[in-house]
């Protein structure tokens, strides 16, 4: 029989549901809310999650059940069904965890020693008495497998207040934190753009059960002693979303706290952050946002071929090289020429080469310092081939339409058919997407990469265009996104032109690629992948 929890002034009494399971047996539909006041489902218990979800529902809220039958299905929306399927000969370890968790409850009832008999002599029976009774004494002492459990109904810390490219960083962190409250988490926010960053102080000795940062500096800070850093002390596992390559990051990264991990959209760097940070790196490629509903189906697609990002001067970076101390700007000039006859050629991979064909040998500290010296030169060569790009569509008669500060004055505006509009926002540049049959990608030299720009060009409806990078390799067809290579840009116009006068299959290639946008790149996607991420912590 199913159920529905609501509230009520007789309510269901904490210590009864506690002693008696059964009372919430079934499927019971819980409103969403009360589930997130609560703290959400723990899955890191291997079975009786509904109970324990129960319980401190209960212990919150003044509720009663009530046959399912007695509400209309359309007034289910807001509520979530919640159902035990996991394995119930684990539910042993549900009964000794809330037995620690409410120790001091059952205490001052006079049902503690009971219940702890109860768990012991049934342990007898189904012989695991060692092993329980080892358990039990863990979750009563509150130890560290008691809050192993515990932290699961924790609150998420996320940190925002990074503004650079457009506010894209606190964008990132609004909409996850937004889907991981849509899977029923509890999320907190740190703006250190609001608050003085030293205030994050104050969650020192706070448990939590993910703290999230979006390329941030926080998890660098250290106490008074210089030694210590302040997140030893805030109990939970800590990501940092990058979006740059890993060594932009060197001086934050390359000592760190040990419960760290790195998120990067990038295969490459996944390995780079493993290989020479020693840290754990996962790759987790931010998602698109969806644009508003169409306001009419007659809405127009303006845009043939849309890019929204900016020029990138090429040789205001190589002026940058030239500026260089006479030794490292001969390994720059080396590591740019390299990079440029071979556009899939990552940044490291380049600097071993060059360092190869010199018969230099470094030791691991001084080849990241090397690198992050010369880490500009992927600007540089980033910057050539987005020139490149640019110049074979429009050299080719391409109509392009850009946004952006960046390129008033450009070179590339002696091509009349570069249309250039102002600076838009990350959510204006949603409505650009969706008004254009086309719309440009070019990788800052993420060689393994995924980005949001991609994922929101197809949840727009819209056919990406972008260069090739090894992320794409086995994840999608060629009827769902139109992919170049670098190597290879001389016929690049004449495809774009062709797929622009086949309407037909312009329109399947755009469906097919937001349809897979949905299923793989939305942050509802990404939410439900942390959590898997969280469960296997």
């Amino acid at each position: 029989m199913e159920r529905i929890l609501k509230k009520s002034k007789k309510g269901l009494c904490f210590m009864e549901l506690f002693l008696d399971e059964r009372l919430c047996e079934g499927a019971v539909w819980i409103p969403r809310e009360m589930i997130q006041a609560a703290g959400g489902v723990n899955r890191r218990l291997p079975a009786k999650q509904k109970y324990e979800l129960m319980l401190r529902i209960v212990e919150k809220y003044s509720v009663e059940l009530y046959p399912a039958e007695c509400m209309p299905e359309q007034e289910l929306t807001g509520y979530d069904r919640i159902e035990d399927e996991q394995d119930e000969q684990e539910g042993w370890r549900t009964d000794c965890y809330v037995t620690g968790k409410y120790s001091a409850q059952l205490q001052a009832a006079g049902y503690f020693d009971a219940v702890v008999q109860a768990l012991l002599a049934q342990a007898e029976e189904q012989e695991r008495a060692n092993a329980t009774t080892q358990f039990l004494m863990q979750m009563i002492g509150k130890e560290e497998a008691y809050y192993r459990i515990d932290d699961g109904i924790s609150p998420i810390l996320i940190y925002k207040g990074d503004d650079i490219c457009h506010n894209v960083l606190n964008v990132f962190a609004e909409q996850f934190g937004k889907a991981l409250v849509r899977s029923g988490e509890q999320v907190e926010y740190f703006d250190a753009g609001k608050e003085d960053w030293m205030e994050i102080v104050r969650y020192k000795g706070k448990r939590y059960k993910a703290i999230i940062g979006v390329q941030t500096y926080l998890f660098s800070v250290k106490m008074k002693d210089g030694i210590h850093f302040l997140h030893e002390f805030i109990a939970g596992p800590k990501y940092n979303f990058l979006f740059d390559h890993p060594i932009w990051m060197k001086n934050h990264l390359y000592h760190t706290l040990p419960d760290l991990t790195v998120l990067t959209h990038d295969a490459n760097y996944v390995r780079f952050v493993e290989r020479y940070y020693h840290i754990p790196a996962k790759l987790f490629p931010p998602a698109g946002i969806m644009p508003e509903p169409k306001k009419n189906e007659n809405d127009i697609k303006r845009y043939d071929l849309s890019f929204v990002g900016t020029y990138g001067n090429y040789l205001s970076q190589m002026r940058e090289i030239h500026q260089m101390e006479r030794g490292r700007r001969f390994l720059a000039n080396h590591l740019l020429l390299l990079l440029r006859r071979n556009p899939d050629m990552t940044l490291e991979e380049g600097l071993s080469a060059v360092l190869e064909m010199r018969g230099i040998q470094l030791e691991e500290e001084e080849y990241l310092e090397l690198l992050y010296e010369l880490r500009k030169v992927s600007y540089c060569v980033s910057f050539y081939y987005r020139d490149r790009v640019l110049r074979s569509i429009l050299a080719g008669g391409i109509r392009l339409d850009v946004f952006g500060d960046s390129w008033a004055g450009c070179p590339l505006t002696v091509f009349p058919n570069l249309i250039c509009h102002p600076d838009v926002t990350v959510e204006e540049s949603l409505e650009v997407y969706r008004c254009s049959r086309l719309s440009l990608n070019i990788m800052s030299w993420h060689k393994g990469g995924f980005t949001e720009r991609m994922a929101s060009i197809m949840l727009a409806g819209t056919v990406l265009v972008t260069d090739d990078t090894t992320y794409l390799h086995g994840r999608y067809e060629a009827d769902e996104m139109m992919v170049f290579h670098l190597n290879a840009l001389s016929g690049l116009a004449d495809e774009i032109r062709h797929l622009l006068r086949d309407e037909t299959r312009l329109r399947q290639m755009a469906e097919n690629g937001r349809a897979r946008a949905i299923r793989e790149h939305t942050w509802d996607v990404r939410a439900l992948e942390f959590q898997k991420l969280l469960q296997d912590f």
